[in-house]
């Protein structure tokens, strides 16, 4: 990729950081805080419930002032929400914690709304699904690393309860840090705009009938719940079944995530070549496959199996949204915009299954990721079959 999509493509690292950072620091508030599982997963339900909020009016400011000023403008909103918890935590206020993650994840979606159709606007046609592919390769590497350094940074410096000490909240100002540094290089950059899609008020109202839109953002609802939720029960499986301890167990989450890079990166670099129909609905089959093994096995092996999901999670995301940005270029905003608004899946989802790991057991509720994994069967099989992809694109212009 040239310069221009290697910095939007480092903007996917920075939120992929985030993302991973606030699943994994559940557990950290669980335990800093005194908190029942149900309070600090407010954490997360926060981190998505603010996109829900967010993306229309983000997509609104898109149509208004172009791509280059709203991807600016989110880059402030993740540096000052960055600097806001760093505050929180050394205030060790719990609710200041979550005014500002909210703020963080107001940037997070906005990145997501500007970045995600500004890389696949920039690209050549015959490219855009793979180089979204590599792009969310690097937000991988982000949702990888992520866990791995919380994990060391409470290794050398283990939280400090009575005294109300931890290292987490410097972690915060460094993301401030690195969300100023890219402002910088968007400038230093000159990174070009791109054409601005149509008119809100006519481009809503044509993605309101759009039936395979909303089909789309069904898809990454469901999509973002599961990952998200498996991703925070991962840590409660491996401690609570697995017997690992909680330092362990969050090292253990990137490679649940390592599988998102892995797979992200190959299908990238094939995308053009063995299209998307089989690889997703192998995929999906294959997740939901090792989660009822996992249920089944309830050990070691099966804590493995779920870190293993992270790896048929990898081309689902690229899959949906490339493959509805080509669909619909001329409100490639709105589509964007609705999409990341989906994503309070990763609030709703997660929800749930913390409701039935407290109301029955946590063995029970990965019931709910195998029926999600299904539906997404579903979705691709309706939409990505060679035969289907016309028929439906003929009814949504309907």
């Amino acid at each position: 990729m040239n310069k221009n999509l290697t910095l939007l493509g480092t903007v996917f690292f920075l939120w992929g950081n985030i993302t991973a950072i606030n699943s994994v620091l559940i557990i950290f508030f669980y335990q800093y805080f005194h908190l029942s599982w149900q309070q600090s997963i407010l954490i997360t339900v926060i981190f998505y419930v603010a996109p829900f909020l967010t993306c229309l009016p983000c997509s609104a400011l898109i149509a208004r002032r172009g791509y280059r000023t709203v991807l600016l403008l989110s880059l402030a909103l993740s540096a000052i929400g960055c600097l806001m918890l760093t505050l929180a935590l050394q205030q060790d206020s719990f609710i200041l914690s979550l005014i500002a993650m909210f703020v963080v994840a107001t940037g997070v979606a906005a990145m997501q709304v500007v970045a995600n159709p500004y890389l696949t606007l920039l690209s050549a046609p015959h490219k855009r699904i793979g180089n979204l592919c590599l792009a969310s390769a690097v937000n991988s590497l982000g949702t990888t690393l992520a866990p791995l350094l919380v994990a060391l940074l409470l290794e050398l410096s283990p939280v400090d309860i009575p005294a109300r000490e931890e290292p987490i909240s410097m972690l915060w100002l460094y993301l401030a840090g690195f969300s100023l540094a890219l402002i910088a290089g968007v400038f230093l950059l000159r990174l070009p705009d791109v054409e601005r899609p149509e008119k809100t008020a006519s481009g809503t109202h044509h993605s309101w009938h759009n039936r395979e839109l909303m089909f789309s953002v069904a898809a990454i609802f469901v999509y973002v719940g599961v990952e998200v939720a498996l991703a925070t029960s991962l840590v409660k499986y491996l401690v609570t079944i697995s017997g690992w301890s909680t330092t362990i167990a969050m090292s253990l989450v990137s490679f649940y995530w390592g599988g998102a890079l892995a797979g992200r990166f190959l299908y990238g670099l094939f995308a053009d070549r063995i299209g998307n129909y089989y690889p997703f609905l192998v995929a999906t089959l294959t997740c939901a496959i090792a989660v009822v093994m996992a249920m089944y096995l309830n050990d070691l092996s099966g804590g493995y199996l779920l870190i293993l999901t992270g790896l048929g999670n990898s081309i689902l995301y690229p899959i949906i949204f490339g493959h509805t940005i080509n669909k619909n270029p001329a409100i490639a905003n709105l589509s964007a915009a609705a999409m990341v608004m989906a994503g309070i899946g990763g609030a709703v989802i997660p929800w749930l299954q913390a409701i039935c790991i407290d109301e029955i057991n946590l063995r029970a509720s990965f019931v709910l990721p195998v029926v999600l994994y299904l539906i997404l069967a579903l979705w691709g099989q309706r939409n990505l079959r060679p035969g289907n992809a016309v028929i439906c694109a003929e009814k949504g212009r309907a």
